[in-house]
């Protein structure tokens, strides 16, 4: 399992729409929400980074027949991450 770095991000309508994430080692590139959410099924950890400092990383929360991305596990639609500067 790897952690993966979370830089930028950009929701849309409530949902986690890009991410700009980083693996150790590799540069930068941008994933869709369908990705991360495979990744984070996969149990890879995708830790918030801002100003150099990581963050809690992000949970999946089932919420019925669907999933969100949040910071606080509470089962609710939509996703929650912290402040990042947009993709």
């Amino acid at each position: 399992m790897a952690d993966v770095l979370v830089k930028r991000a950009t929701l849309a309508e409530g949902k986690v729409d890009k991410l700009a994430v980083e693996l150790h080692g590799l540069g930068e590139r941008i994933i869709d929400r369908d990705t991360a959410l495979a990744w984070m099924r996969d149990g890879h950890s995708l830790v918030p980074v801002q100003g150099g400092a990581r963050g809690q990383a992000l949970q999946l929360v089932e919420v019925g027949e669907a999933h969100a991305i949040r910071t606080d596990n509470v089962a609710e639609e939509g996703d929650r991450l912290p402040e990042l500067p947009s993709v």
